[in-house]
């Protein structure tokens, strides 16, 4: 029985892994679908904006669901979703049928990620955190190696955004496929199914609603490193490729950190409070550093910083309502999504100076420290506290 439990910890792992190779690979050819639809340039982010639109839909509808009809039932339905949107993007051949399929990619891939991780923190009760943060070095992972992928694709001969789309798809395809394959007897309802459906009523427990003011402040300041430390570089004379080494140290300082988060069960207060206040430290290093390796220490140690915070908020969250773990992952993307699409236009556009962006994540990320010690003093088990 374990070792079938562990095939599909690895299975739901990959599927997070698959997600985050389509999303980095989006981003990354996003600009090529507009042009392939002769569209303006700043359309592109509205291609972006209706891929997360339908992202964030189904994740409030799946987290309506997921805890009542179960959430294997919700990512196995939500898959071939995904499957169906990145096809009819691939084969579009008109401008309101790519718009349907990034809608249709969007609405599959949330439910496969939030409520997916959801099921791992169920079926591991004594080892969420670790199959939190395994899931997120997958999904890590997959980001990295992306735009790599989708480059050398797009190089070769006859290849095209659509054909990259459709390998997508296939990925996404297989993983279901195995899923599937290994699911039997295990699709019923819930043994103990919750009657509401409305997944914001978690939102009453004070310490729930900490969590997701968290992981908001957290997605501000992760959100912005990549294209703003690229700016930093090349504003202080660095060349093209030394600029985009240091969105690669980033990515990378995350993922081996949450490896080392996915050893910290029952700690993880105490990894948010130790680990978030090195951001502050990496992005002052990273704006007084004369010298590139000096800054590239810096990005290093604010992606240190970042790593396993994202994953341990969301276990804790779903530990303040562990029978609407559900309810509690779709609320939690929901303030990370929302971080996610407001933090690079205010701190990021709306300020308009890349040194005042990083000391306003500094400060940020003191924020989510003092709030992961207020956690630590006042909530000592993962109990609801109501308002």
């Amino acid at each position: 029985m374990r070792s079938r439990q562990g095939v599909q910890n690895w299975l739901y792992c990959a599927l997070v892994g698959v997600l985050g190779l389509y999303a980095s690979a989006y981003q990354t050819l996003v600009g090529q679908l507009t042009e392939r639809f002769g569209l303006d340039e700043r359309l592109m982010g509205v291609l972006l904006a209706v891929y997360a639109a339908g992202s964030l839909c189904s994740v409030l509808v799946s987290g309506m669901l997921s805890d009542s009809l179960g959430k294997r039932r919700v990512v196995l339905c939500a898959a071939p979703v995904m499957c169906l949107g990145l096809v009819c993007a691939a084969t579009a051949g008109a401008v309101a049928l790519l718009f349907a399929g990034l809608f249709l990619a969007g609405m599959g891939f949330g439910p496969c990620e939030s409520t997916g991780s959801a099921l791992l923190t169920d079926e591991n009760p004594g080892a969420s955190t670790r199959w939190m943060n395994i899931s997120q070095i997958f999904f890590g992972l997959g980001a990295i190696v992306a735009p790599l992928a989708a480059t050398w694709y797009l190089s070769r001969a006859g290849a095209s955004t659509s054909g990259a789309l459709l390998i997508c798809a296939g990925a996404v395809f297989v993983c279901w496929l195995l899923l599937a394959f290994t699911s039997g007897g295990r699709l019923g309802r819930p043994a103990v199914a919750t009657r509401d459906l409305n997944p914001f009523t978690v939102l009453k427990s004070r310490e729930f609603l900490l969590y997701g003011v968290l992981v908001f402040l957290y997605l501000c300041y992760e959100s912005v490193a990549p294209a703003y430390f690229k700016q930093l570089f090349l504003k202080r004379g660095a060349d093209e490729g030394t600029a985009n080494l240091a969105i690669s140290v980033f990515w990378t300082a995350i993922v081996a950190c949450r490896l080392v988060g996915a050893f910290m069960e029952g700690k993880e207060k105490k990894c948010i409070v130790v680990f978030s206040p090195l951001v502050a430290v990496g992005a002052l290093l990273a704006l007084l550093a004369r010298g590139d390796g000096l800054r590239l220490l810096g990005v290093a140690l604010y992606g240190v910083g970042c790593g396993p915070v994202w994953p341990m908020l969301f276990v804790l969250a779903a530990r303040v309502f562990p029978q609407r773990s559900g309810a509690s992952y779709a609320v939690m993307m929901f303030f990370s999504t929302a971080g996610n699409s407001l933090s690079p236009a205010i701190i990021g556009a709306g300020v308009n100076n890349v040194e005042t962006t990083f000391v306003i994540c500094a400060a940020l990320a003191l924020a989510v420290a003092a709030g992961g010690g207020y956690a630590a003093r006042r909530y000592v088990a993962g109990a609801a506290h109501s308002m």
